[in-house]
């Protein structure tokens, strides 16, 4: 009887940690004491650290085709589901890090973070998203957008197309709360929102549908909760599967810093 050999422990870090925990205390003292308030600090240095992690992934993507000379269309096949895989992995982290952080942001000052297995969760990706669920979110999202806009007149197929990927980025334990927590997202942002499609939306000053026809789909307010809540997951699925990366990057920019009154 044959037995596997004892697999080997992969080294951890054990360099940066106490310096890490140090330099976090010292700017945590500067910034409060230039006036920054304990959420605000706790916010920034967690947008640090994810754009660390981000880094990380960035420097693993580019391993995708560095499998070993030589070897079999297998181990390149392995070799890239590896990759993909650890990249995945840390685009979960950062954007766990970001999201925990702004929501202990609005949580009292007499509530203390949540530490232990909670902490440590990760989001359960989901291979593919089936056909009766893409269709509940579309409408959802459909009711949302005509109630904002006015506008019937869309591309029911187009939305089922990029929601079959866009949904990709909600973890396996959200899907089945979905459609709440979109229409949850849209109650708190229905003036965000309503900004967003009377600038670049039907009939908008600035509309433009052949340089962002996300503006005019009813999809584009899964895609704002999306960008809001793991950008960099969304980016993850959409430009691996979808031919379309300045129309997300154009959309990002409306979602985000196109909304001060012009």
């Amino acid at each position: 009887m044959s037995h596997r050999p004892e697999r080997r422990k992969l080294p951890l870090i054990a360099v940066y940690g106490e310096t890490a925990a140090n330099a976090q205390q010292r700017v945590t003292e500067l910034l409060e004491a230039a006036g920054a308030s304990p959420a605000e600090v706790h916010t920034l240095i967690a947008a640090i650290q994810a754009g660390a992690v981000e880094g990380a992934q960035g420097e693993v993507i580019k391993w995708d085709t560095q499998a070993p000379s030589g070897s079999s269309d297998q181990v390149h096949e392995g070799w890239l589901r590896a990759v993909e895989a650890i990249a995945d992995r840390l685009a979960h982290i950062a954007d766990r890090t970001v999201r925990q952080a702004l929501t202990a942001a609005v949580v009292p000052a007499t509530s203390p973070v949540a530490s232990g297995p909670e902490s440590n969760y990760l989001p359960t990706p989901v291979d593919s998203v089936g056909q009766d669920q893409v269709r509940q979110v579309l409408e959802a999202a459909e009711r949302i957008f005509v109630s904002l806009t006015g506008c019937t007149a869309f591309d029911r197929d187009l939305s089922e197309e990029i929601l079959t990927v866009v949904l990709k980025s909600v973890s396996a334990e959200q899907q089945e709360g979905y459609v709440r927590q979109l229409e949850s997202f849209a109650d708190a942002n229905r003036e965000r929102l309503g900004q967003l499609y009377g600038k670049y939306g039907p009939g908008g000053k600035f509309a433009d549908e052949s340089r962002c026809y996300l503006t005019h789909q009813p999809e584009s307010v899964v895609v704002c909760e999306r960008l809001d809540t793991v950008p960099m997951w969304l980016n993850g699925v959409w430009n691996d599967e979808l031919d379309a990366e300045l129309t997300l990057e154009r959309f990002t920019k409306h979602w985000r810093f196109g909304l001060a009154p012009s």
